[in-house]
């Protein structure tokens, strides 16, 4: 009996130590030393749908090869910065630049940017290419017509309505600047509702061949389900007011390229050296957004599964770029 017994729990022991010596290959963090065990990241995410995707691949690769957990706190931009520069939140991974330079400039000595995704942002004021032909609005400063404005005023307020950002986001002074700069603030109210809202009036006008005049930027689900030029035209600024410094580059309409970045405490490299070295190399292009964006927007996938899913996708589909991050931070 007792030898019995012994055939069967021998094979079972051999499994389990060839399963700990092979590191369970299937597991990638297992066959690494796992520096972050037992230790919490905080993420903030910034109610933008952009920041999912850099959000989670940086999230799937820090928790499956260095064995951090890793939660996400949902804040507004200038809380990010002041509760990384407080040590009360790890990481901002998908920080965008230009728009946030002054709150970064606020916190210099505290905050760094240790690695950089997509630049070459497309942002400006956009109308319904139609709506472009048909008026002749081509420019921001076509709008400075009252029989334009009319036109769009979409509440009946006796403005026309600029489906704008969020309060607390730069783009929504940055709107503001440009309608006084150009004294269009006596035509126009930026509408200054909720991302989601503003994708669904955009929608519906799009959809339904209505006016509608929003801002319009990249990494966007928008443009690409309503291409640029053909659905949506994007009007040409030549003047390119804006409130950040004169000799800042812009594009032809009006707004400096952006860039996406990730965002820690001076500190963190001290503090976490494996996921600083792992963090500096991670970079997810624009169109890898964009399509995020697409899938959570236009297709429904918000759900916490569908967003991991998401990022573990992308990882699957650029291995080995993915490897060469791995090899870099020397975890390969």
């Amino acid at each position: 009996m007792l030898k019995r017994k012994t055939e069967r729990v021998l094979p079972l022991m051999l499994a389990l130590m060839l399963a700990a010596g092979l590191g369970l290959a299937g597991d990638p963090a297992a066959a690494q030393r796992l520096p972050g065990t037992g230790q919490t990241l905080t993420f903030a995410f910034t109610n933008w749908t952009g920041d999912w995707l850099p959000t989670m691949v940086t999230k799937v690769l820090v928790e499956d090869y260095l064995g951090y957990r890793v939660d996400i706190a949902d804040l507004t931009v200038p809380v990010t910065y002041a509760m990384i520069a407080a040590g009360e939140v790890d990481v901002f991974a998908n920080a965008f630049f230009p728009n946030q330079e002054s709150l970064l400039a606020g916190y210099r000595g505290q905050l760094e940017v240790i690695g950089w995704h997509y630049d070459g942002t497309l942002r400006g004021w956009a109308v319904p290419t139609w709506f472009a032909e048909e008026y002749g609005v081509r420019t921001v400063q076509d709008l400075n017509n009252p029989e334009i404005a009319r036109l769009l005023d979409l509440d009946g307020d006796g403005y026309g309505d600029l489906m704008g950002c969020e309060v607390g986001w730069t783009c929504h002074d940055q709107i503001e600047y440009k309608l006084q700069a150009y004294g269009l603030d006596r035509l126009y109210r930026q509408i200054d509702a909720s991302e989601q809202m503003i994708n669904i009036a955009v929608q519906s006008a799009l959809d339904n061949r209505e006016p509608v005049l929003f801002m319009a930027w990249t990494p966007d689900w928008l443009l690409a389900a309503y291409p640029y030029p053909e659905v949506v035209t994007f009007l040409r600024d030549p003047v390119g007011a804006w409130p950040g410094a004169e000799d800042e580059p812009r594009n032809e309409f009006g707004y400096p390229p952006g860039r996406a970045g990730i965002l820690v405490h001076r500190d963190f490299q001290r503090r976490h050296p494996e996921a600083y070295r792992l963090m500096s190399q991670i970079s997810v292009p624009l169109e890898a957004v964009n399509e995020s964006v697409y899938r959570q927007v236009v297709l429904g996938e918000t759900s916490a599964a569908d967003l991991e899913r998401h990022a573990r996708e992308w990882i699957d589909a650029n291995r080995e770029t993915v490897d060469g991050w791995l090899a870099a931070a020397g975890l390969r």
